[in-house]
């Protein structure tokens, strides 16, 4: 509570309170109106009139209270005042910066430093990702798969030699954006001996022209006065409302599977051939990880379809896959994403996905 409190904006606190003081005083002076116009019909009405709308304004604060205070977490499209303080809150202080000249440079997520260079015999295994990988919803840096993998690595005997387990994951981020890292990374000398690639189905967005912008359409929404634009709970609930009339949000990823037939697919192909060929020239294994969308996961999950040929083309390519959704498929019935109005991966959802990583590519 005290670190919602601590988030909320100066203008924020001040206009509360002002309201909340109004409130306060508004029955006071109904009330001794009431005793002074007790003689009179028409004003007395006018008094419970008023004292009825009073009611309703303290009615409709609680929530507003309640969120600005209690509410924390977040909403897939990072809409709502309440998801974008949840990031100053939870994500903000672990946020690094790591620098590979003098003008080039990203941010990133993680607990410790990213290590371009090093001398000792560890494995560098590095994940790169968009807000899957990122930990999009996950409060706690160390409930992601990431963290984990590195917490099992690190406290068992799985492995033949002592591997250093890295995120530079960032949410809005693709295939193009990994292969950038990369060379990056290579360029300026650093060293990586696994690059994990995290997949998200809708990664291939940025390879269909026509339809790449369409979650930035949101933007779009920008909500008009005070009230919308300045609260928590009215502006939870404008952007929700928002959402339930336009239809090509709320089927947004019914449209990826149209984004695997043809050109866009080919496209992306071609951009794992070459991160897979970069990395190889760097003796770095060049790894993917397909994971699933979580909200309609189960016997009847519509995508299957696109895993199988996302997996027979790594296969041709030669690249090491590992397909998520067998694994969490078997969790289908618990809830596995952050909550109904985010589809990113929960806890749980991390901690499934770390050990099939693990049982995948470093048992014995």
């Amino acid at each position: 509570m005290w670190q919602l409190f601590l988030h909320l904006s100066d203008g924020y606190l001040i206009a509360m309170s002002v309201w909340l003081l109004t409130l306060i005083m508004a029955p006071v002076g109904l009330l001794r109106l009431r005793r002074h116009w007790a003689n009179r019909k028409p004003r007395s009405k006018f008094v419970y009139a008023s004292l009825s709308g009073w009611l309703c304004l303290c009615l409709l604060t609680i929530p507003e209270v309640g969120f600005a205070l209690l509410y924390d977490t977040t909403d897939s499209f990072d809409m709502t005042n309440v998801s974008r303080r949840w990031f100053q809150v939870h994500v903000e202080p672990d946020v690094r910066v790591l620098e590979f000249s003098s003008d080039a440079s990203i941010r990133y997520r993680d607990d410790s430093d990213f290590t371009l260079r090093f001398d000792d015999n560890r494995r560098q295994l590095l994940f790169l990702g968009d807000s899957f990988t990122f930990g999009h919803g996950v409060a706690a840096i160390e409930d992601r798969f990431s963290n984990r993998v590195a917490r099992q690595l690190a406290d068992s005997s799985a492995t033949d030699e002592p591997v250093r387990v890295a995120n530079l994951a960032w949410p809005g981020t693709d295939l193009l954006w990994a292969e950038s890292i990369l060379q990056h990374t290579f360029a300026a000398g650093g060293r990586i001996d696994d690059a994990v690639y995290v997949l998200c189905l809708n990664d291939i967005e940025t390879f269909h022209d026509p339809t790449m912008s369409r979650s930035s359409n949101l933007s779009h929404f920008e909500p008009p006065g005070f009230l919308l634009r300045d609260t928590y709970f009215f502006n939870w609930l404008y952007f929700r409302t928002q959402l339930l009339f336009q239809a090509e949000q709320r089927s947004y990823y019914s449209f990826v599977k149209e984004y695997y037939d043809g050109e866009p697919w080919q496209r992306f192909r071609g951009v794992l051939t070459r991160t897979s060929k970069t990395c190889r020239e760097h003796d770095c294994r060049f790894r993917v990880v397909i994971f699933p969308f979580l909200h309609n996961l189960g016997t009847e999950y519509p995508f299957r379809e696109i895993h199988r040929q996302i997996g027979k083309d790594c296969g041709e390519l030669e690249i090491d896959y590992l397909d998520l959704d067998p694994s969490l498929s078997k969790h289908a019935s618990e809830r596995l994403t952050v909550n109904p109005f985010d589809a990113h991966p929960n806890e749980r959802a991390h901690e499934i996905a770390a050990q099939a990583i693990v049982d995948k590519w470093f048992v014995k």
